[in-house]
């Protein structure tokens, strides 16, 4: 709206002045007094509402926050839900930045990111706070979790636990038209996945696109198992992307995606094994490859110690699986016979393999099973080498907490070339064989896959693969099994 204020002065020199003051007054010249205009035109504060969208819609988001500095109708006209398409919260200790977001921006967002830390009291009470508004928000598209550890404060926890506030609140933004839910791996979230399926499945299911159920547990020998029924994920035929743990993983709920033909990314995370566990055959995947052709099946392993899961080759994985990522978090152990068969199972599907242990001061520990296997078996080829040459689509290989030589980095850089995007090992973990001649082995990969390249030195690796006494795990492994999602 156009707001104009003018200003009578006492002495205008007109008919209007003086004696003829009880007349009616005239209408304003079309060339009005210059000083005049120039006090109406010179004050941005009165441009319509309007113009103001369209400068607003001409700025990019940093510089739309700067131009609505200028007064308070222009921070008023900021917040326009066209605006505020996506936005990340971070709970932390500074108090008020998060009461604007949460008060303001959480009721107009369309996607909503929450980053807290969710060990900290005060920080679960504002992601809860920050629910409330978003849970108000009728434009809201996208709810992601993302919490620090896989566990929320206990104190905060039993308050606000399924009869009251916090499933309440998450179960009303699941009954927004949302395109995109995740719990961000919480065990404690993963406890409610049925009801909130129960409440996406029941609003506008054929709008979501991608749902995050898969967690990370604190105690991967000793969890409760939440009994998710395989006709919950019916409603959703547009599911383009899925995360889940392998506990509910089965060859019903394999079947009951069959709608789903859009779907691109299953993601599947192994804890432990339960004597019960169906696990998955290799008609059931058949089936599914011939559903979903160009679906990408992600494995990750945390902390996974089980017997199953350790032997992953005979009891979980199978041949007719869509493997594209293979990643293994801390399991204390590496697998050669996993590593052997990557390569000859899924030579046409394999992208990614990722391998991480923390470091262990005992030189005879299992980190020098890969050299070890290399020095007994000289004439068997290394399985990553292998993987190399076997996998076309492979562009990622991380592998810390175990030594390997550089000769084989070296031939892993030849076979992959500029495909391969990521290769990781720690500088203490790579060894120099006195048999390998090449003077600067760390120029030549680099100069292969046409980027600078360097072990990683051991002040960048996290202080968890350090060692196993200086850090919690879980701040390494949310990040990498959430990035899955993007």
């Amino acid at each position: 709206m156009l707001h104009t204020c003018f200003k009578c002065k006492k002495d205008m020199g007109n008919d209007n002045c003086g004696f003829l003051s009880d007349w009616p007054v005239a209408k304003k010249s079309k060339t009005a007094d210059a000083e005049v205009i120039n006090e109406y035109v010179h004050n941005w504060s009165y441009l319509p509402s309007l113009v103001l969208f369209k400068i607003y819609s001409m700025l990019g988001h940093k510089d739309r926050i700067s131009a609505s500095s200028a007064c308070r109708f222009w921070r008023q006209n900021l917040y326009h839900p066209v605006f505020w398409q996506e936005a990340t919260f971070v709970t932390d200790g500074n108090i008020a930045p998060n009461y604007y977001q949460s008060s303001i921006v959480a009721r107009l967002v369309q996607n909503a990111t929450v980053k807290f830390n969710s060990l900290c009291p005060d920080c679960v009470v504002k992601f809860i706070a920050l629910l409330q508004s978003l849970s108000t928000n009728d434009n809201l598209k996208s709810l992601l979790l993302q919490p620090t550890y896989c566990h929320i404060e206990h104190k905060i926890f039993k308050v606000y636990l399924d009869k009251t506030s916090l499933t309440r609140l998450i179960q009303t933004c699941c009954r927004k038209p949302l395109q995109r839910f995740s719990i961000g791996g919480s065990e404690d979230l993963s406890q409610h996945i049925p009801q909130f399926l129960e409440v996406l499945g029941s609003a506008q299911p054929e709008k979501v696109l991608l749902l995050g159920l898969a967690s990370v547990k604190y105690d991967s020998n000793y969890y409760p198992i939440c009994d998710v029924r395989a006709e919950l994920f019916l409603p959703f035929i547009n599911l383009e992307m899925l995360s889940i743990d392998y506990d509910i993983l089965d060859d019903d709920l394999l079947d009951n995606l069959e709608n789903a033909v859009n779907l691109q990314r299953l993601i599947v995370h192994v804890h432990g094994v339960s004597d019960d566990h169906k696990g998955t055959t290799e008609e059931a995947w058949i089936r599914f490859k011939s559903r979903h052709a160009d679906c990408q099946l992600r494995i990750s392993f945390i902390h996974a110690y089980d017997e199953p899961a350790i032997y992953m080759q005979d009891c979980i994985l199978k041949r007719n699986m869509p493997l594209s990522h293979l990643k293994v978090f801390f399991c204390e152990h590496i697998n050669l016979d996993v590593l052997n068969v990557l390569s000859m199972w899924y030579p046409a599907t394999l992208r990614s393999i990722v391998w991480v242990d923390s470091h262990n001061q005992d030189s005879q520990s299992s980190s020098w099973c890969l050299v070890r296997h290399s020095d007994t078996n000289g004439d068997e080829p290394n399985p990553l080498v292998m993987a190399a040459w076997r996998c076309p689509h492979l562009e990622e290989i991380v592998l810390l907490g175990y030594k390997y030589y550089v000769e084989d980095l070296v031939a892993i850089a030849r076979l992959r070339g500029d495909k391969l995007k990521v290769l990781e090992v720690a500088a203490e973990d790579a060894l120099y064989s006195h048999m390998y001649l090449s003077p600067a082995p760390i120029d030549e990969i680099a100069k292969i896959i046409g980027k600078p390249w360097t072990p990683l030195k051991l002040s960048e690796l996290h202080p968890v693969i350090r060692s196993s006494d200086e850090g919690d795990s879980d701040e390494y492994v949310l990040p990498k099994v959430l990035a899955d999602l993007a």
